[in-house]
């Protein structure tokens, strides 16, 4: 009785972890498909059979409008990962290690800006870019996507620092050496990969956003996703293919980088 109840669980489970995989790659079929697009010599989104080019790759690479852009995301992604490293990891320091009237308000105030629409956000910060002379720059675009990244930053330090010992920080006041001191040389090593993490997660969110970039860039200051947008509505070619395919292999990259730095805080802890 208890084999074939045994047998009745591993068949289950097989089941369970064929239909996984088989989901996984329905969701997947999409992005592979875009980069099989990529390679095609022709003028049309027909996937290459035969034939194999680089042809959109290099016209991507010899536009400006299309490197440009490229620029411009990396540029914003890279202001968006220090505010929101600075934003979120402040934030989840000051509600994990001190107490004070309105901690729980602020640790949900934070995490506002992930339930309200895009739209709604872009919408509503518009003219206030607009008064402070701000609008179309690379500031305004970051501090918009900041409104997502900083959430997630302070999610993954707050869980960081509430599964920190907060007995390490003090033995090490209890041996010498002052607050500052503590942070810097016991709890800062021990939250870097989370801090890491919260970096990958905040460039990645950068670079794939298009809504804000709708309302708050300029031509002069375009996002890659701002400058795919309208190829997508009135142009649609096998570069716009090229770009996504760019774009996707950025945001793998750093995924991974997430997974390695996640494995490695584990084996360390």
């Amino acid at each position: 009785m208890k084999g074939l109840v045994r047998l009745r669980i591993s068949w289950i489970a097989v089941g369970l972890v064929g239909f996984s995989l088989l989901l996984l790659l329905v969701m997947l079929w999409p992005l592979a498909y875009v980069f099989w697009l990529s390679f095609t010599p022709g003028n049309f989104l027909r996937p290459p059979v035969h034939e194999w080019s680089l042809r959109w790759y290099q016209i991507f690479f010899q536009s400006p409008q299309w490197t440009m852009g490229l620029k411009n995301s990396l540029i914003v992604a890279a202001m968006t990962v220090l505010g929101s490293l600075v934003s979120g990891g402040c934030t989840a320091l000051a509600v994990t290690r001190f107490h004070f009237l309105g901690c729980k308000l602020l640790a949900g105030a934070v995490l506002l800006p992930l339930f309200v629409p895009a739209v709604v956000l872009a919408m509503a910060l518009l003219p206030f870019v607009h008064k402070l002379g701000i609008w179309g720059t690379h500031f305004s675009l970051a501090a918009a996507h900041s409104l997502w990244s900083v959430p997630v930053v302070f999610l993954v330090i707050r869980s960081a620092l509430d599964d920190l010992n907060p007995d390490l920080e003090a033995a090490a006041r209890g041996l010498g050496a002052d607050t500052f001191t503590a942070f810097r040389r016991i709890t800062l090593p021990l939250i870097t990969p989370a801090m890491a993490v919260g970096a990958i997660m905040a460039f990645i969110l950068s670079l794939n956003e298009v809504v804000m970039a709708l309302f708050l860039s300029t031509p002069a200051i375009e996002t890659l996703p701002k400058v795919i947008w309208p190829n997508l509505l009135y142009t649609l070619t096998p570069l716009v293919a090229a770009a996504s395919t760019i774009t996707m292999v950025l945001t793998l990259l750093g995924l991974t980088f997430s997974v390695w730095l996640l494995r490695a805080s584990f084996k360390t802890n």
